[in-house]
């Protein structure tokens, strides 16, 4: 069952197009809104800002109210303040990191976007902190700094004070051994990495647990935790599981409502009954429906 646009914003640069609810147990969008180049991440935190990369234009898009336009920073470079290829973000509402991959290093921002340091460890002759590439970075609520090492496909953790602790995902991980990994997400129990055809599981410590989507996901883009599961994205579709890995549903592109076309999927996040699905040009929200 279809729903055809009922508003259409104009913010500037950046539009904004409403959706008519539905029924059919399928997300139905409520808005997009964006103007990116080629966004690749979108990140949230709750009842705080939404922030996006663009791989493109070498910045990160900051929507502090997603009906308004955004603040950027940025731009190609390897000077304080640009980027090689931004591919993660993570805060906590007072430090913003983010991930910069062709630099080799962690930048940090506060909140208002000023330049305050960079973290890199690849020219140390300490091999263990080693790390290269970093394709994400994810902050605990005890403030301890989680870097996905692209050169080495591990994950290291940092104290607050950017002190060494442990690496772990590599060749000693068993069947947490990672083998591409894209995306990480931490909690205040477990550490989530999402590769192409799972997403795997290991405890605060590094210690592999298990591993959700075998045999289900292929090309995964993004995934997002759920109050009820795990949320899963490819190019074109959309997969559930429950809590303790099973899958549950799926759904392609070419089912959700919405007032224009998404061309693919980049990623996904989540806040409340909220689902902000990224494509290469727009942020598309969804109202999530049982």
């Amino acid at each position: 069952m279809g729903a055809k646009p009922s508003i259409i914003l104009l913010l500037c640069a950046w539009t904004v197009s409403v959706c008519a609810q539905s029924v059919d147990s399928v997300p139905v969008e409520e808005f997009s809104v964006g103007s990116f180049e080629r966004a690749t991440r979108i990140f949230t935190r709750t009842q705080g800002a939404i922030y996006v990369l663009d791989a493109d234009q070498n910045k990160i898009f900051v929507f502090s109210d997603i009906t308004q336009p955004p603040k950027s920073i940025g731009g190609f470079g390897w000077s304080a303040g640009s980027f090689d290829k931004p591919t993660g973000i993570a805060t906590d509402g007072i430090n913003l990191y983010v991930s910069d991959y062709g630099n080799h290093r962690i930048q940090r921002f506060d909140r208002n976007l000023n330049y305050l340091s960079s973290f890199s460890t690849r020219d140390t002759s300490d091999v263990v902190s080693r790390f290269g590439y970093p394709l994400d970075v994810a902050l605990s609520e005890l403030g301890d700094l989680f870097i996905l090492d692209g050169e080495n496909l591990r994950i290291l953790k940092f104290n607050p004070q950017n002190f060494f602790e442990r690496s772990f995902g590599d060749i000693n991980a068993g069947k947490g051994k990672l083998q591409n990994p894209i995306r990480l997400v931490v909690t205040t129990s477990r550490i989530f990495v999402g590769e192409q055809t799972r997403i795997v599981v290991f405890d605060y410590f590094g210690n592999y647990l298990s591993s959700i989507g075998d045999g289900v996901v292929s090309a995964l883009s993004g995934f997002a935790l759920l109050e009820n599961g795990f949320l899963i994205v490819s190019s074109d579709t959309l997969l559930w599981f429950s809590h303790d890995g099973i899958f549950q549903k799926s759904i392609p592109l070419s089912r959700l409502i919405t007032g224009e076309r998404i061309e693919r999927i980049q990623d996904i996040a989540s806040i409340g009954n909220r689902l902000f699905i990224l494509s290469p040009r727009r942020i598309h929200v969804f109202k999530m429906v049982d």
